[in-house]
């Protein structure tokens, strides 16, 4: 069978967890997946076509129960490599007509162009003992959620649902007439022969090899805290806040509040352990991720971050005036919509991690008259964090 491959830039049919994590190089655009993604070749009368990109989401679509991080190797199959009829894991879908059940024998041209989307729904329950399935033995290790989102009681484990929607441009010509997938080939004459079949027989197969912690952040903040929309926005390298207080105008620290307070005046400080192993998996940017707005009015605001001393804690050593510095790391644009938001301090986490500093601290200042609240490290969300994607 010929198939198309996304993600880990390894990946081919006899790939597994091992492999994956020999080489992360990755086509994903969050540079923490390394997983391994692949589907069928699809063929038209003029030939192959060849996909313009493959978008996951991972998606959790009830409240409760809340999901589990997909442990690493697990290894999923969704649709029927042999279907010959509309499957509820698969649906099609044409750009400017919709999405169907059973394949499009055309799909419209607008603006010179036709889209054809292949979409699979994978299985969200997991028996929680198999990592992959052993079809010679009848071991199936996932199945999909009951109606109301719970999991059948032999697969208790419920995790994020992949949704894998691969995209073709047709261009001026949307006839999917004779469209065909990639099946098994077969020997004829002593000759190993291609086989294709219809458009129902499309699947598609799954190796989680996510960096853990960065899976665990994409369940915690992303899944499981219904606030939170995350897109591709998944760090790569997260390092949450081990201290934080903010100094009043009066020099007086404030340690374990739920909020950190930044005013006319007043200072926050955050310190964080420097990311280390940075090697392992790649990636191109740094910053801090705060949660918070200004609680004043509805102005934007600009904060001003600044390297700050690491001689100090949020218990019984609490930072002075003077630990914040004068070197300027970046700076913090936010309004007054209570939010997650992620600011580069790029240059310097970069020297820190070059360095082997064991810690980084920041404080933040505020020359505005607004006040401006962030999400302490005592908050069950949105704690302040490095975070390098």
């Amino acid at each position: 069978m010929q198939h198309d491959f996304f993600g880990n830039k390894t990946t081919d049919a006899y790939s597994d967890l091992a492999k994956l994590n020999l080489n992360k190089a990755t086509t994903c655009n969050v540079t923490a997946d390394a997983s391994a993604y692949w589907a069928p070749q699809l063929k038209r009368a003029a030939g192959i076509v060849v996909p313009d990109f493959q978008k996951t989401y991972y998606r959790k679509d009830t409240a409760l129960p809340l999901v589990t991080a997909i442990p690493q190797g697990l290894e999923m199959l969704a649709g029927d490599h042999h279907g010959t009829a509309a499957n509820p894991a698969v649906s099609f879908f044409c750009a400017n007509k919709g999405y169907t059940g059973d394949p499009p024998t055309s799909c419209p041209v607008v603006n010179g162009n036709a889209q054809l989307d292949i979409v699979v729904y994978f299985p969200d329950c997991w028996d929680g003992e198999h990592i992959k399935p052993d079809f010679s033995a009848g071991v199936q290790n996932m199945t999909y959620h009951n109606k109301d989102g719970s999991c059948p009681e032999a697969y208790p484990i419920k995790i994020q649902q992949l949704e894998m929607n691969i995209q073709y441009t047709l261009g001026n010509n949307g006839d999917l007439n004779g469209a065909q997938l990639s099946m098994d080939p077969i020997m004829v004459n002593g000759v190993l022969t291609p086989q294709w079949g219809s458009l129902y027989t499309a699947h598609a197969d799954f190796i989680n090899a996510w960096k853990p912690d960065s899976m665990q952040y994409a369940t915690d903040v992303c899944s499981n805290n219904g606030d939170t929309a995350c897109s591709n926005n998944i760090p790569t390298y997260y390092s949450p806040a081990t201290a934080d207080t903010w100094l009043d105008a009066a020099g007086t620290p404030h340690n374990g509040d739920q909020k950190l307070r930044v005013g006319p005046g007043d200072i926050i400080f955050m310190k964080f352990p420097t990311p280390t192993n940075t090697t392992e998996y790649p990636y191109a940017s740094a910053g801090v991720q705060t949660q918070g707005g200004n609680v004043s009015n509805s102005s934007a605001v600009y904060l001003y971050v600044f390297a700050a001393a690491t001689n100090w804690d949020d218990a019984n050593t609490p930072p002075t005036v003077s630990a914040c510095t004068s070197q300027s790391v970046g700076a913090i644009y936010l309004d007054n919509v209570n939010q997650l938001r992620v600011n580069g301090i790029d240059s310097y986490v970069k020297q820190q991690i070059a360095s082997k500093a064991p810690e980084t601290a920041i404080c933040i200042k505020n020359n505005t008259s607004n006040v401006v609240e962030f999400n302490s490290r005592e908050m069950k969300t949105g704690v302040p964090a490095l975070f390098l994607k």
